[in-house]
């Protein structure tokens, strides 16, 4: 009975660590590319304050929002671009409101805080 106890649970661990595998590469396969916008760090600051001080902050202390003082440790620029682009959680998405090299300098903006 141990042994075909053992066995079905190295069975189950084996699919489920499987299923985590591929799915974690579907994700990253299908993170938005981040196109080849060159930083223009005034332009980030009026785009934030023109769409995102009323949740983040002033200061990027978080409000409503997160605090997004140290994001840049947290996610890449690719990762913010699309979390800007889509929505999260709470977060609407700003794809349909702001320029794509608005989104990709926010983004890069937002990376270099750390």
């Amino acid at each position: 009975m141990y042994k075909w106890t053992m066995s079905v649970l190295i069975g189950i661990a084996c699919v489920v660590g499987i299923t985590v595998l591929f799915m974690t590469t579907k994700q990253e396969a299908s993170a938005p590319a981040l196109p080849d916008t060159p930083l223009n760090s005034q332009a980030a600051e009026a785009i934030y304050k023109q769409s995102c001080i009323a949740c983040h902050g002033n200061d990027l202390e978080g409000k409503i929002g997160p605090n997004l003082q140290k994001i840049g440790g947290k996610y890449s620029d690719k990762q913010l671009y699309g979390i800007v682009q889509n929505g999260r959680g709470g977060m609407p998405a700003f794809k349909s409101t702001l320029k794509d090299e608005e989104i990709v300098n926010l983004a890069k903006w937002l990376a270099e805080k750390q």
